[in-house]
């Protein structure tokens, strides 16, 4: 499956993976397999479990700049992928 996304989600995304509650939760997830986190495919999208739970998570450390649902999750896979 193909996915679009307009120019502000990568802009979000790449705003959120600077942000240092999001670097913190990174490193939590260093070990986990990256089949839990995304769905199998050439886009790898997020699963919904892994982006409720990565909102929750960024919420429940103080952070306010969520973004669009899925904006958290792929700014971790981003800061995970670099």
């Amino acid at each position: 499956m193909t996915v679009i996304k307009a120019k502000h989600y990568a802009e979000t995304e790449d705003r959120l993976a600077q942000d240092p509650i999001i670097q913190a939760m990174a490193k939590g997830l260093a070990g986990v397999p990256r089949s839990e986190l995304v769905h199998d495919g050439p886009d790898a999208t997020p699963r919904f479990e892994f982006m409720q739970a990565a909102n929750a998570e960024y919420r429940k450390r103080g952070g306010k700049d969520g973004g669009h649902i899925g904006a958290v999750a792929h700014a971790l896979l981003k800061v995970l992928d670099a």
